[in-house]
């Protein structure tokens, strides 16, 4: 999976020069989502007896589309937010009197409309609704928390049907994800950061104290091999998330399938 992220990091840097690349920007991606879902599958088959010990990449396939369908519609939603916050914040700029076009295309616009929402009041309603949909998106994640775990237990693509087992267990799934998953994340996410500013690479420590080197200095493969070794430092992230899949969907799926019984 580090290889892959290694690969997919290469020709991002590729891509951001323009021409031919950007194509193989998309194809690389949709091959990162492939081997990202081959490891999943691959620690969900560990930690599931029932998925039997058959048939690695047909179960890497279903998930890969599994994947694929949420992550479509994680995109059209957050596409969809964006698009509704941008109007919203544009009216709300004109509500308060201030005219983005007065100062022409100066780079600070951005900032000086924000004072303007700021000074009119008008930013804690944009903020309010900021929250409550990336609320909205967390209690999504969380209802559709065990779809890997049942697609690769049950060996097939599963997605709304685990949705009725989270029904009656939101509030303390977000207890667990909070402590298992949230808080480790931020953590993991603190050094690996860490890591990229130390090798020049622009990250939210930047804000605080300038990279010793700029991130244009760096090579493409010194560049891909950042990119790797932070997903690495992030890799305990992702196996909590997929014991504590496991650990809900052995728990709360109401017909869990013997997998290997019934399918051979």
């Amino acid at each position: 999976m580090a290889s892959a992220v290694f690969a997919q990091s290469y020709v991002n840097r590729l891509a951001s020069e323009g021409g031919e690349p950007v194509f193989y920007w998309f194809a690389m991606g949709l091959l990162v989502i492939f081997v990202g879902s081959f490891w999943s599958a691959t620690m969900y088959r560990q930690l599931l007896p029932e998925a039997g010990t058959t048939g690695i990449l047909g179960d890497a396939c279903r998930l890969f589309l599994a994947n694929l369908a949420v992550y479509g519609l994680y995109f059209i939603l957050i596409f969809l937010m964006t698009l509704f916050f941008s109007i919203f914040a544009g009216v709300l700029i004109d509500a308060s009197g201030y005219d983005p076009s007065a100062s022409g295309q100066a780079a600070d616009e951005v900032w000086r409309s924000i004072d303007a929402l700021s000074g009119s009041g008008a930013a804690i309603i944009l903020y309010l609704l900021l929250v409550a949909s990336a609320a909205a998106l967390i209690w999504l994640g969380l209802r559709l928390f065990l779809f890997g775990a049942a697609t690769i237990a049950e060996r097939h693509v599963t997605i709304f049907r685990s949705w009725p087992w989270t029904a009656r267990h939101v509030s303390r799934l977000a207890l667990v994800w909070v402590g298992l998953q949230l808080v480790p994340w931020l953590i993991l996410s603190l050094i690996a950061s860490l890591v990229l500013h130390a090798g020049g690479i622009m990250t939210v420590i930047s804000v605080y104290a300038p990279p010793a080197a700029s991130a244009e200095a760096l090579g493409d493969l010194e560049f891909a091999g950042l990119a790797a070794l932070a997903f690495l430092i992030l890799a305990p992230f992702y196996w909590l998330g997929h014991g504590l899949a496991v650990a809900l969907y052995q728990r709360l799926a109401p017909t869990r399938v013997d997998a290997e019984t019934t399918f051979g």
